[in-house]
């Protein structure tokens, strides 16, 4: 049984990318989900175009997912049987990239344009006069 999810995770590990047998891009990725303790960890295979996007992904970026979980059954090497969560995703991207994780040469989201001052820059400069203002000082208060 699989149901559809979506949620936000870090990357535990730089992306690994492989081929299917039939020729095919898929990405596998360690995602961690939660905090401190109470932190998930989700082995998301990535599928399709999407992968292409997920082979760029880094150890300690933020990701958006969205995909198919299942719960998966083995044994481990002690032989006792582990459970763990896996995700088949269709869509994944990366989120806040903010400071030193922005990519080179991208400019952050909210960064004004420096060619052309904004209005209250302009009225903050001290050579600055609105136009039709006479060019005196007059502060006679009558």
């Amino acid at each position: 049984m699989s149901i559809e999810c979506a949620f936000f995770g870090f990357v535990a590990a730089d992306a690994e990318p492989r081929t299917s047998q039939a020729g095919k891009l898929w990405v596998r990725l360690r995602v961690g989900v939660g905090k401190d303790d109470a932190m998930q960890w989700l082995s998301v295979a990535v599928f399709g175009k999407a992968a292409e996007t997920a082979a760029d992904i880094k150890k300690g970026d933020r990701v958006y997912c969205e995909g198919t979980i299942k719960i998966d059954s083995w044994r481990g090497s002690d032989g006792a049987e582990k459970h763990g969560l896996s995700v088949a995703s269709f869509k994944i991207e990366k989120t806040h990239q903010i400071g030193r994780n922005r990519p080179r040469g991208e400019k952050p989201r909210n960064e004004k344009p420096t060619a052309a001052a904004s209005g209250r820059e302009r009225a903050e400069r001290s050579d600055y006069r609105p136009s039709g203002a006479s060019p005196f000082n007059d502060d006679i208060p009558f």
